[in-house]
């Protein structure tokens, strides 16, 4: 009689799992074994009844490996735990080499559960064209899941890759992963550019045609070593200040290597973003000599809107002699008498800034800088705008080149940012009272 109704249990049993439509054997070898449907490695299979099987379809990656020749990944980065920062290349042949490489890698077995693994991961990320992105992690060799550790076997290709920062021969130029700045690079001495510039803050481009000069600046670029990628540029890095090297060709084409802060701004992907790089062996860029050609005028001396064509266009639009071309805004980053501060100006308060900004009255003759700084950086409706640099009582006409002020027109100037911080102060303190 127990015996009868024990086959009855077992029989009710399959019955109801037949009956839900999702019954999968787990017999060593069947071929239904495999883990369910869902999120990648949620779902392992029991350690006693694991099975080999390829690396894309352990991950549930079937998608991916039916289309990365097709669709392929525009990035490919690697971050280590031990440097925490993600390193990218965006060469289809790489990208390509690694995705054979994981279809190649066979998983066989566990190695150890979840949080049993060295902390010290290694993730590589694949980005595709509509950002959605596919990380794999490896730890100690090993694949490193939500549930634990798995051994694999294979896709030794993907551990010989280089990376900017992780090893590998990058120069500045390969960073780019641009076959005409490749191009550029490799036959500069063949086909040297005309001149190189330099721009800083998007104001007026200070360009030299002397072939030492451009050769300099072209080796300081080619000997400087990647150190790493920027992890958090926001946080440690001053985006607002860019500064652009511009080697002008023959044919009157152009490359552009801009830093952001200390680091090297690289856009190679716009989908993907920019890359900023720490390198060693430029700190002497910045204080290149790059003398003035005959396209930057001689400043004979007056207001200051002689100096620059961008400072006497602000000026026209302040005064409402630029047809369709107002004044939009104008921020102020200020260091007066120990204090530094920022402003931000809009509407006739912006306008009439400017206007007293171009009246200051400057010496034709040039002197050294010495003081605080006052930096306008002003922006009109049509997106132009200069940046007019003040040091102590002189101005800047162009890196390198300052001119001295009126030094009554300079005190007026200090005392005004001084008022209007004062104003935005009380304006802050009584918005804060009222909401409090």
């Amino acid at each position: 009689m127990k015996r009868f109704l024990a086959a009855l249990l077992a029989l009710a049993m399959c019955l109801s799992l037949a009956a839900c439509g999702h019954f999968v054997s787990i017999l060593p070898g069947d071929p239904g074994a495999g883990t369910q449907a869902g999120a990648v490695g949620q779902t392992p299979e029991p350690e006693d009844f694991f099975r080999e099987q390829d690396l894309l379809g352990f991950l549930r990656w079937d998608e991916f490996a039916a289309h990365y020749y097709d669709d392929t990944p525009i990035a490919l980065s690697i971050r280590t735990a031990g440097n925490g920062y993600a390193s990218p290349v965006f060469d289809r042949s790489s990208i390509i080499a690694a995705c054979d490489a994981l279809r190649s890698m066979t998983v066989t077995g566990r190695a150890g559960e979840a949080g049993t693994g060295s902390g010290q991961e290694t993730l590589f990320t694949f980005t595709m064209d509509d950002g959605s992105q596919y990380g794999i992690a490896f730890d100690n060799g090993c694949l490193s899941l939500s549930t634990g550790l798995y051994t694999v076997t294979g896709g030794e290709a993907l551990w010989d890759m280089a990376f900017p920062g992780y090893g590998g021969d990058f120069d500045v130029f390969d960073l780019y992963f641009s076959d005409s700045v490749r191009a550029f690079a490799d036959g500069f001495y063949e086909n040297t550019p005309v001149s190189v510039g330099r721009r800083s803050n998007g104001g007026a481009t200070l360009a030299s045609k002397d072939p030492e000069v451009v050769a300099h600046v072209f080796r300081l670029l080619a000997d400087a070593a990647v150190v790493r990628v920027e992890a958090s540029p926001d946080q440690n890095i001053d985006l607002t200040q860019t500064t652009d090297y511009i080697f002008t060709m023959a044919d009157e084409s152009y490359f552009t290597f801009t830093f952001t802060g200390p680091c090297l701004a690289v856009t190679a992907a716009p989908k993907y973003g920019t890359v900023y790089y720490w390198l060693d062996g430029v700190d002497e860029l910045p204080y290149v000599t790059i003398l003035p050609e005959s396209t930057v005028p001689t400043f004979s001396g007056g207001a200051i809107t002689g100096m620059r064509e961008d400072i006497a266009q602000a000026q026209a639009a302040a005064n409402g002699q630029l047809e369709g071309v107002t004044v939009l805004g104008v921020y102020v980053d200020y260091n007066i008498q120990g204090q530094h501060g920022y402003l931000t100006l809009s509407g006739d308060t912006a306008t009439s800034f400017i206007q007293q900004v171009t009246s200051i009255n400057a010496a034709a003759d040039t002197t050294t800088p010495v003081g605080e700084d006052i930096t306008v950086f002003v922006t009109l409706s049509d997106q132009s705008g200069p940046i007019i640099v003040f040091t102590g009582d002189t101005v800047q006409q162009m890196v390198g080149t300052n001119h001295a002020c009126d030094i009554n027109a300079m005190a007026n100037l200090r005392n005004t940012i001084m008022t209007l911080a004062q104003d935005s102060n009380n304006i802050s303190a009584a918005i804060q009272s009222s909401s409090g």
